[in-house]
């Protein structure tokens, strides 16, 4: 009888120090919410673009102009920044279209996409998209750059709306939904 308690024991304990060691694993392996990751995107204005947290779907799109012929297969692209861990996740895609005519975020969806590039960043890390030269005046040097910064969590996404940026100091919430110009930055949609 002894013998059947002590061998109840042991396994009790080891079961227990399973399970406690997957939990600790599973813990380790979420995101830390308070170590959110922004995009600073290279414009000639600056933007600020927060990454997605799950269940958020924000994306910054800007026109680019044709090349000097008037001819160019793409004519916007698209970036889509989320956390994956402790990371930021960046897509990005070109869109080709009529982009006269977009003027809500299933317009951008009616368009062609063709994924460029995808990118997974530490803060401070800093990129070029060398796969998209010339870009036009908007882009500075005409490259499309961004760096992952920490994010600053704003009034407005306390009050429950996920999808805004910042366009030189100015703040752009276009709603769930939604899509937005943000000044000289582009447009933000939601």
């Amino acid at each position: 009888m002894r013998n059947l308690r002590t061998s109840l024991l042991v396994s009790t304990i080891l079961l227990l120090s399973f399970i406690v060691v997957v939990f600790a694993q599973k813990t380790t392996n979420r995101a830390n919410p308070k170590h959110r990751l922004a995009l600073e995107i290279g414009l000639n204005t600056p933007m600020i673009l927060n990454a997605n947290m799950e269940g958020q779907r924000l994306k910054a799109f800007w026109r680019i102009p044709s090349n000097a012929n008037g001819e160019s297969s793409n004519s916007a692209i698209k970036l889509e920044p989320k956390m994956v861990g402790n990371n930021i996740e960046v897509t990005v895609t070109v869109l080709s279209g009529d982009t006269n005519a977009v003027k809500s975020c299933k317009d951008w969806g009616l368009l062609k996409e063709s994924r460029v590039i995808s990118y997974t960043l530490t803060e401070g890390e800093e990129v070029t998209v060398s796969q998209l030269p010339n870009l036009g005046p908007n882009f500075k040097n005409g490259n499309l750059t961004f760096r992952a910064i920490p994010a600053v969590v704003q009034e407005y996404e306390r009050l429950g709306e996920p999808c805004c940026a910042s366009c030189g100091g100015n703040t752009c919430c276009p709603g769930v939904g939604n899509c937005l110009s943000c000044g000289g930055c582009g447009s933000l949609c939601c």
